[in-house]
């Protein structure tokens, strides 16, 4: 039987070395998880299912093990087949005996009785998310893009701007159709090609609550909102609305995050006013869409 070590963090943020992720993927894979292939590789499949077993225990999953911590120490114990000696122990996480791993089951990827995606958990910590990316302002998006009409209001509008509309597509993303710049979409078609391989019962239960919008933010009379220009979109979990404003944000919604955090969105629900459906392009993310438009 091999016995398996923990010398440090791995997840979101973590140390990530190889060893030690193997570790964490060949225990996620003996406790019904899907992190993936164990390739000591930490990618947004093992932190969605590190994350996934946080939930069932912890307020807020933050998608990281770290050393002797409260999920390893929920990993190495519990009811797993064959297991032997005391688990984790010591400031290195101790050894753990375990027999070869099997490979995850046919079944969910998520727990079958899923009103668990929509359970509302505290809005995460700063720096839990969004890493590396810059969310846009008005003055910059003006910039860069243009104006995408003349007058707004809190309702949608149509888009006027030529040169933005003549770059405007509506296609499938995979769960739902998107309407918005073409980048734009195209990414999100890359992210949830990716969610729908590591979450591939989630997936299917995101919906949208629209991308292309021209109005202006919520509460606001000056400052457009990034719908107008199609870089932005709102997103449901079995039809429900992450409720803005109330600093919680649905379970299902920091599993997808890290995926679009990959491809350059910012997650809203680090906005100073909590909007956990949201999605947005980051800096670098809208000039990439930019540099593309035709």
């Amino acid at each position: 039987m091999a016995i398996i070590h923990l010398s440090d963090s791995v997840g979101a943020g973590g140390r990530n070395v190889r060893p030690d992720v193997l570790a964490v993927q060949t225990l996620l894979t003996h406790r019904g998880q899907r992190p993936g292939a164990p390739d000591g590789l930490c990618g947004p499949r093992t932190i969605a299912a590190i994350k996934m077993f946080q939930a069932r225990f912890m307020r807020t999953p933050d998608g990281l093990v770290g050393v002797n911590g409260p999920t390893w120490q929920r990993l190495v114990h519990g009811t797993i087949p064959g297991l032997h000696g005391p688990g984790a122990a010591g400031p290195a996480g101790g050894g753990l005996q375990l027999p070869p791993p099997k490979p995850p089951s046919s079944g969910p990827a998520v727990p079958a009785k899923d009103p668990s995606m929509t359970e509302l958990l505290p809005k995460p910590e700063k720096g839990t998310f969004n890493a590396g990316l810059k969310a846009v302002s008005n003055k910059m998006m003006k910039e860069m893009f243009g104006n995408p009409r003349e007058t707004y209001s809190q309702d949608c509008q149509a888009m006027t701007n030529a040169k933005l509309k003549r770059n405007v597509v509506s296609e499938s993303v995979g769960p739902f159709k998107a309407t918005g710049l073409k980048p734009a979409v195209a990414s999100l078609k890359q992210v949830f090609g990716e969610i729908s391989i590591a979450l591939p019962l989630l997936a299917p239960r995101i919906g949208t609550a629209g991308m292309l919008c021209c109005r202006y933010q919520r509460g606001s009379t000056t400052a457009i909102s990034n719908h107008s220009w199609g870089t932005a979109i709102d997103l449901t979990i079995n039809g429900i609305l992450d409720k803005r404003g109330d600093n919680k944000v649905q379970v299902g919604l920091t599993l997808i995050a890290p995926f679009f955090n990959k491809h350059g969105w910012y997650w809203g629900a680090m906005f100073g006013t909590e909007d956990a459906m949201h999605f947005e392009a980051s800096v670098s993310l809208a000039e990439k869409i930019k540099a593309e438009l035709s």
